[in-house]
């Protein structure tokens, strides 16, 4: 008994060198009296209240309590025998007792106002002979700041709520932007080895195709027109003039049956050639199925006819066989159009190049966040989030996106029968630009919240809006062949303001203007493995993040106290990155955060882009 009441002593000792002590006894009769609320105490904000009051009470009766109010520190007990019936430090709650020893006792009661306000205790009492009735709340009384201890509770408590709502969503955000900003259509180092492959094989597929198709060309002409080889003849060589055939182009000093011979081995060649083209051609289409798509296309006519130069019609027209093989003959090409009557300067060479567009990606998010509060709030919520964003890559150092994120939310905390239905709704503008080998980032984004509250016993709603910057620096490291690692640090400040309302009991709640924000930093180490059929590029990775929370709500006081408004954590979060063939990605990834702090959770989520263009 003696060491619990110095552990009583200590307790109601806090905080004593700057409060007001005073002590008051009374006696009464015991349960009926407990009922009429004569036993009820208050003291105001930064005062301790030490007192004792008794009654007569038989076995069976039932003695409540409850604190409201901003009590620093609770503590009631039934003397002699020293039944603890509330002992709370800095905040609200509800104890009973049922009594197995009548008779007088007495009731010992330690109550210290906090420095945000007053504080009560409101006692009820259940006969033996009746059954127990749920305890009434007390009414709650006026606080000297002239509001009630009841409308500064609830706005206490929805200021903390959505205080910590916002922390942990943009969290969820953060990393939206973070995965959106840094995906790269640019390939690993892995990637440009096969890219490359990849362009090298189309490019010599498309050279096959064109020679294919001038080889079958020739050949049908010189099989459908035999009698044409060798028409222009055997002109002596003092005229100079040429013979058109493959084998010999100049026809010189031969028979005509010789000239025949001649074509007649070019036409066996040229099958035999075209033979060995379609077989290389096979061999190229098998190699190109597990190498990325080739970034080499046949078409390089801009889309646009004004590229084509000065507007000059230029008329494509097909090449007779033999001035083709004169041609290649003669070691070069035919290059410009043939207008049908000859060559002209103003006939411009085809030298169109293929213009690439921009990259633009469209991509979609989903993230379910769970999370509590081992402080004295108690507080737990539940969160899902669907973003959808657009970015475009003006050039290889400059990205611009813009997003937008709906989520839906729900807290609740058994101290106060606390419960918030959230809807909200949020636009923002995310970019990066490559400086050198880092990356520097940066987003902002508006919202509005909805919040449905239900709190001892009344309800209300109100909205949030809330302003948000972040701003971060990363890059990326190859520390192997196949094993990279992204450090990143960035900082983020949210302006929140919750509107002011009034609940179902025609109380006033008052509204509040915060600050949040953090400083994260951590690295995140991935490797790359050689992708299966279908898939470009398979990165499974893992994040490491610290991360340093602050906010202005360092005064907060009753349920609402949290014992961590500015507080350091750690985070993990494994990762899997997967890009197809055909350019989109599908980034999976779970997270757990908090690690060595009050406020602690997990998410789980995906992100799925898709190239636009």
């Amino acid at each position: 008994m003696q060491k619990k009441m110095a552990q009583k002593l200590m307790f109601c000792g806090i905080g004593a060198v700057a409060l007001i002590a005073s002590t008051s006894a009374q006696a009464s009769p015991g349960c009926d009296s407990a009922n009429m609320g004569a036993f009820n105490q208050s003291t105001p904000a930064n005062t301790n209240l030490l007192t004792q009051t008794g009654g007569t009470f038989d076995v069976g009766d039932t003695l409540f309590v409850t604190a409201t109010g901003t009590p620093l520190g609770v503590g009631v007990d039934l003397l002699p025998g020293f039944d603890t019936l509330l002992a709370v430090n800095g905040a609200n709650g509800m104890g009973s007792h049922t009594l197995t020893v009548g008779g007088p006792r007495t009731i010992d009661i330690t109550l210290a106002g906090g420095p945000g306000g007053a504080a009560f205790l409101n006692f009820t009492c259940t006969p033996v002979a009746t059954a127990p009735p749920t305890p009434t709340p007390p009414t709650t009384p006026t606080t000297p700041g002239g509001g009630t201890a009841n409308g500064t509770e609830q706005s206490n408590t929805a200021t903390n709520s959505t205080t910590t709502s916002v922390i942990v969503e943009n969290g969820v955000v953060g990393g939206i932007i973070d995965g959106a900003s840094q995906e790269d259509p640019d390939p690993s180092l892995v990637d440009i080895a096969a890219q490359e492959a990849a362009d090298r094989l189309r490019t010599e597929q498309i050279a096959l195709e064109d020679r294919q198709a001038e080889l079958e060309a020739d050949i049908k002409h010189f099989k459908e027109n035999p009698e044409t080889f060798g028409a222009t003849g055997n002109f002596d060589a003092a005229g100079g003039t040429v013979f058109l055939g493959m084998a010999n182009p100049l026809g010189l000093g031969k028979s005509f049956a010789d000239s025949t011979a001649d074509e007649l081995d070019w036409l066996a060649g040229a099958e035999l050639e075209l033979k060995s083209n379609i077989r290389r051609q096979a061999e190229i289409e098998e190699k190109l199925k597990g190498l990325p798509t080739p970034n080499i296309h046949r078409d390089f006519t801009p889309a646009d006819p004004e590229d084509l130069g000065d507007g000059e019609n230029i008329l494509f027209v097909g090449r007779d066989p033999f001035a083709r093989a004169l041609m290649r003959y003669r070691g070069f090409r035919l290059d410009v159009a043939d207008t049908g009557e000859g060559f002209s300067d103003s006939v411009k060479p085809l030298s169109f190049t293929r213009t690439l567009s921009s990259t633009i990606v469209g991509w979609v998010r989903a993230v379910y966040t769970d999370y509590e509060q081992d402080d004295a709030s108690q507080q737990e919520g539940d969160n899902i989030l669907v973003a959808l964003g657009i970015h475009k890559d003006f050039n290889e150092d400059l990205r611009i996106g813009l997003f937008a994120t709906s989520t839906w939310g729900d807290v609740s905390s058994p101290v106060n029968n606390l419960d918030i239905d959230t809807t909200g709704y949020s636009l923002g503008a995310y970019g990066r630009y490559k400086w050198g080998e880092i990356d520097v980032n940066a987003s902002t984004r508006i919202g509005l919240t909805d919040n449905d509250i239900a709190v001892s016993g009344t309800t209300g709603s109100y909205d949030t809006r809330l302003a948000s910057f972040t701003f971060g620096i990363s890059g990326q490291e190859q520390l192997s062949d196949t094993v990279w690692m992204r450090p990143a640090i960035s900082v983020t400040n949210t302006w929140v303001n919750r509107e002011d309302y009034v609940n179902s009991a025609g109380t006033a709640i008052g509204g509040n203007t915060t600050w949040t924000g953090n400083v994260s930093a951590g690295p995140t180490i991935g490797t790359s493995l050689t992708p299966p059929s279908g898939f470009k590029r398979l990165e499974p990775a893992i994040g490491l993040l610290a991360t340093y929370n602050y906010s202005d709500q360092d005064t907060q006081s009753g349920t609402v106290t949290t014992s961590e408004t500015d507080y350091f954590s750690l985070s993990v979060s494994p990762q899997l990155s997967m890009e197809f063939n055909n350019g989109a990605s599908l980034d999976v990834f779970g997270s757990y955060f908090g690690i060595g702090a009050d406020l602690d959770g997990w998410s789980v989520g995906g992100t799925l882009s898709i190239p636009l263009n």
